[in-house]
């Protein structure tokens, strides 16, 4: 019984080696299609950037100023403007519908926004205004940069997506290279 156990311990182990391999090296395959995506022109243009970092659309509407950046007082009366948007019942929490419907009216498209889990660490299924703050601030730490005080918006820009230049440089050709090598071959 304990050798059974074993050898199908191991065979699941020498299964899922490979699996875990080919998703790191999948990763960015793994994104969703317009995650992050600026939905409209008009914040396209003032954002000035096509698409932002999870969380970035949020945090950028809180610069009430439109200064570029955000202040722990405008920080604060975003955080408590969003909740009483999203919820929709005024009962003080939020549950998962209220918050996947405010998410989905955010200038961003952003699924970890939509995520209720995210915002309830308890798993009580009703998300507080501490847990939702909570969230926010911690997401807001995490993209200000330790050189400036206020968070500024324009690190919420998400990097260029660069999936070309990554597949050149690990060594798998381009179409124009490949078309090259053809053209060559046939010369021989």
């Amino acid at each position: 019984m304990i050798r059974s156990i074993a050898a199908l311990s191991v065979a699941l182990i020498a299964f899922a080696v490979p699996t875990a391999t080919a998703d790191a090296e999948d990763d960015a395959l793994v994104r969703l299609p317009g995650s992050g995506e600026v939905k409209s022109d008009s914040d396209k243009s003032k954002l000035k950037t096509e698409r932002l970092k999870p969380g970035g659309g949020l945090l950028a509407s809180f610069d009430a100023n439109e200064d570029g950046r955000i202040s722990r007082g405008e920080l604060d009366a975003g955080i408590e403007r969003a909740f009483l948007e999203a919820d929709g019942n005024n009962d003080g929490t939020l549950t998962a519908i209220e918050q996947q419907k405010w998410a989905g009216g955010l200038p961003t498209r952003d699924d970890s926004l939509a995520n209720p889990v995210r915002f309830d660490p308890n798993l009580d299924r009703r998300v507080s205004f501490k847990e939702f703050s909570d969230v926010i601030i911690d997401l807001s730490q995490d993209y200000r940069e330790e050189s400036h005080a206020e968070l500024r918006v324009a690190s919420l820009r998400a990097p260029k997506d660069d999936r070309e230049n990554k597949r050149i440089y690990e060594g798998i050709r381009a179409p124009d290279a490949m078309s090259q090598d053809r053209t060559s071959r046939q010369e021989y």
